[in-house]
């Protein structure tokens, strides 16, 4: 039977309620990310700039900047040349705090500990309190605190400090794409922050940059992405004054971090050249002293030692490290023992997705009857479950959530999970398998216990190595072979003929000629061979181009990320051989419905599309056709013009005005914009030994990458191996201090180690490497199965690089994991030799059926 329900007075039932719950939802949504507010209807504003003033059919301009939408016709300029020169822009924030007469930091002012128990706290942690002072003596300040240790308040109570003496920005610049909204909501009230990312619509971008220009928002949180690339920040002109930026993960700054992000060095150059930032905020949890001394040149930060310390593992943390045969026996004993069986929450972490998933169902399987609850008496409603980015967004939200409310005692996770957790009572992290290396591991074990408490840490290691050889895989799926280098190289410095010259002061700001050399780390240059000198006087001033990034990947078998990483190379090399613009539409296509008497009637008031009907041959098949396609970096290069404005005054084209009464009315002029392309400007009379230089270093530069993070990645085995049980039973009942306390000296004895003792500049071993075999007990085996996969694909156009690849089971652009990963006869059959070995064997297999 049906139950009746009572209310007294009107009450909004089933659909009606739905929709209430839905707004107060997306109105508290708006509030802390910006946008979501109301809804505003057509019937009430203009349905063009939603203004209230008038209909649509009276708009005479659109208010928002878009660029389907113009405002006007708008001069095309020519665009300036580049300038490498950071502008001597003044600071318009100025430091809180003077120095002292001989540049010590002044005493810590009762003012700044009372902003410290606004945000909710009662005393610094330590390094805390000398970070925030030289943040508000306008000093940049490198800061290495283990996790959980609070480097958010280092940020967070000077930009509290800073909004109140006038209206300024702090800008946070942070890669945690998917933590980024829950970060903002966990500011503390007083500090009114706010994010943009590529995940928000366009209304909620501008609603926030609505909010920055009425200073209204204290913090604002960015990707790299977002700051680097089109449509992201406003000129700082139409901005408040930055009092200083912070960058998070600065350990991505490095070439020598475990890590390395070149993105994050061209954060460091927009935001000194187009925000005009001079006091910078780095903060990481994992860096040794040499990634330290390396991100401290990047952000101009004075050395202090006291500052660029280790990052140790608390001393609340018991380890532990055993080699089972079977891992996931092994797993279920050692949680079912006196050390873990009362444990109320634990993460797992796994190397590939797929064991995620393999774990939670066996944990859920065989551990829901025999787990008892711990010291809180409350059992959670959930076992365990998985966490991976192969989830989907409310999956991974609900899971995160269960774990962060005591629902869930178990998260078997790949390493992306934790990254901004704020629950202090983990009582326990386990690996499976080895971690990519020791800063991943110290940065996954300090989010157990970080209530002080003690807490529990496992790793279980592969006897055989496989799973070392699983992230070897990864190492070589970075690297490239020279030819793919050569070919990059010739698309980015094609020969132009050029011979126009310029008055010698234009020449100096020149891409390629002589200029002000921008800073680049010493060491960097020294290794590489390569002096911090100007480059020659050039003829040719730099061209714009555009590399069509899907056809440039299918044609250099390289991910996208690879060859952006290559280009940023050549952007920061001393001779700053090109300047990486952001990546754009090059290909443009207008389809007027009037015909080709429309379109000639649109090329007088459109300059870029009357030159390029004007630049078509006459005996071009497109002639008199309604539709004209061409390449937009092409054209701006010729004409001397900008790109933007090329865009914008195309998109004008969609709309007209009347003569009389100025009303606006669409033209049904279709302009289309496709074709993602890398936009660069580069000279293009390099010679032919500037070219086999450019590929010398960069081919030189991945090699070095290669052999930094294989002999990182042998050092991370050897140094887990020597403390290693045979098997997890002596973990069971209780911890061994001393073989905890050995691998937290080795660990020590990592981050502290000297520019010289980097595992970085360590030769290769001789002999195989841990978990491969020999070569030749193997070769004539592996020489017959390059013959027969060649003879069976005889249309393809192997290297001998992609052949190691496959044997390796690694997937490229040309030649996926999907497609040959299915035969099973090659796809990961030599996972267990070398890599190099192999491109070896290959060549000579492919010379020799050359013949």
């Amino acid at each position: 039977m049906k139950r009746k329900h009572y209310v007294r007075g009107q009450a909004l039932r089933s659909r009606l309620l739905r929709k209430q719950a839905w707004k107060q939802k997306w109105r508290k949504k708006g509030e802390c990310f910006g946008g979501g507010g109301a809804t505003v209807t057509t019937k009430e504003s203009c349905f063009l700039n939603e203004q209230f003033d008038h209909w649509a059919a009276q708009c005479p301009l659109p208010a928002s900047e878009k660029d389907t939408d113009p405002v006007g016709p708008e001069p095309l300029v020519p665009s300036p040349q580049p300038v490498s020169e950071v502008p001597s822009l003044d600071p318009t924030v100025l430091p809180l705090y003077s120095l002292g007469p001989s540049g010590q930091l002044a005493e810590t002012p009762a003012e700044v500990f009372q902003a410290l128990e606004q945000l909710g706290h009662q005393a610094f942690r330590p390094g805390q309190e000398r970070a925030v002072m030289r943040i508000l003596s306008g000093i940049s300040t490198l800061l290495v605190l283990p996790t959980g240790a609070g480097k958010s308040l280092c940020y967070q109570l000077p930009a509290l400090l800073y909004s109140r003496r006038s209206p300024c920005l702090t800008l946070v610049v942070s890669p945690l794409l998917s933590l980024m909204d829950d970060q903002v909501s966990g500011l503390p009230p007083c500090l009114k922050a706010a994010c943009i990312h590529s995940g928000m619509t366009r209304k909620q971008r501008e609603s926030v940059l609505q909010k920055i220009r009425a200073a209204q928002v204290h913090v604002l949180m960015l990707t790299p992405e977002a700051l680097v690339g089109a449509g992201g920040l406003p000129p700082a002109a139409q901005l408040p004054p930055v009092a200083f930026a912070c960058i998070d993960e600065a350990h991505c700054l490095s070439q020598w971090s475990h890590n390395f992000r070149p993105c994050y060095l061209r954060v460091c150059k927009v935001l000194r050249e187009r925000m005009g930032v001079h006091c910078f905020l780095g903060l990481t949890a994992t860096a040794t002293r040499r990634t330290a001394s390396d991100v401290a040149q990047h952000l101009a930060v004075a050395e202090e030692p006291d500052l660029h310390g280790p990052a140790p593992v608390p001393t609340n943390l018991h380890l532990s490290v055993s080699m089972d045969r079977d891992t996931d026996q092994a797993l279920l004993t050692l949680l079912q023992g006196k050390r873990f069986r009362n444990l109320d929450s634990i993460i797992i972490y796994c190397n590939r997705r797929e064991d995620t998933e393999r774990i939670a169902a066996l944990l859920r399987t065989c551990l829901h009857a025999d787990w008892v609850p711990g010291s809180g008496g409350r059992a959670p409603k959930t076992t365990a479950e998985a966490y991976h980015a192969g989830m989907c967004s409310q999956e991974r939200r609900r899971v995160q959530r269960a774990f962060m409310q005591g629902q869930l005692r178990v998260v078997v996770a790949t390493m992306a999970f934790g990254m901004g957790l704020d629950r202090p009572d983990v009582r326990a992290v386990l690996h499976l398998g080895l971690p990519p290396s020791f800063e991943s591991y110290v940065q996954a074990v300090g989010r157990a216990g970080r209530d002080g408490q003690p807490a529990h840490c496992h790793l279980f290691l592969r006897p055989q190595g496989e799973d070392l050889r699983e992230l070897r895989r990864h190492v070589h799926a970075d690297s490239t072979d020279f030819l793919a280098v050569k070919r990059l190289v010739q698309r980015v410095f094609p020969a132009c003929t050029c011979t126009c010259t310029r008055p010698p002061s234009e020449q100096e700001g020149a891409v390629g000629g002589e200029r002000p050399v921008p800073k680049y780390p010493p060491q960097e240059a020294e290794q590489l061979g390569h002096q911090a000198a100007p480059g020659p006087r050039r003829v040719c001033m730099g061209h714009e181009r555009a590399l069509p990034i899907q056809l440039t990947v299918q044609a250099l078998d390289m991910p996208e990320e690879a060859i952006e990483t290559l280009l940023c190379y050549l952007e920061l090399h001393p001779h700053h051989w090109l300047e990486l613009l952001a990546t754009t539409y090059t290909h443009c296509r207008l389809n007027c419905p009037g015909g080709p008497a429309q379109l000639q009637a649109l090329a007088h008031r459109c300059p870029p599309l009357a030159v390029c009907l004007a630049q078509r041959l006459p005996e071009d098949p497109g002639q008199g056709s309604s539709s004209v396609k061409f390449d937009m970096v092409k054209l701006v290069d010729s004409m001397g013009w900008e790109l933007a404005s090329v865009r914008r005054a195309l998109c004008q084209l969609q709309w007209d005005h009347e003569p009389r009464t100025g009303v606006r009315r669409g033209t049904g002029v279709l302009v289309e914009f496709s074709e993602l392309a890398f936009h660069l400007r580069s000279p293009g009379d390099l010679t032919a030994e500037e070219k086999d230089q450019i590929c010398d270093f960069l081919y030189g530069r991945v090699q070095a990458r290669e052999r930094q993070a294989l002999a990182r990645l042998r050092r991370t085995f050897q140094a887990f191996h020597s403390v290693a049980f045979p098997s997890c039973g002596p973990c069971l009942e209780q911890q061994d201090e001393e073989r905890s306390t050995r691998l937290k000296d080795l660990l020590g004895r990592y981050f502290e180690e000297e520019e010289g003792q980097e595992p970085g500049g360590m030769e290769d071993a001789q002999g195989p490497e841990p978990g491969q075999a020999r070569l030749q007990d193997w070769e004539d085996q592996v020489r017959c199965d390059i013959r027969q996969f060649l003879s069976l694909r005889p249309e393809e156009k192997f290297s001998s690089r992609a052949v190691a690849r496959i044997f390796h089971g690694i997937g490229s652009p040309c030649y996926p994991a999907q497609v040959y990963g299915q035969d099973r006869r090659f796809w990961r059959k030599y996972l267990h030799l070398s890599f190099h070995a192999l491109v070896g064997l290959a060549t000579e297999e492919l010379l020799r059926v050359a013949r």
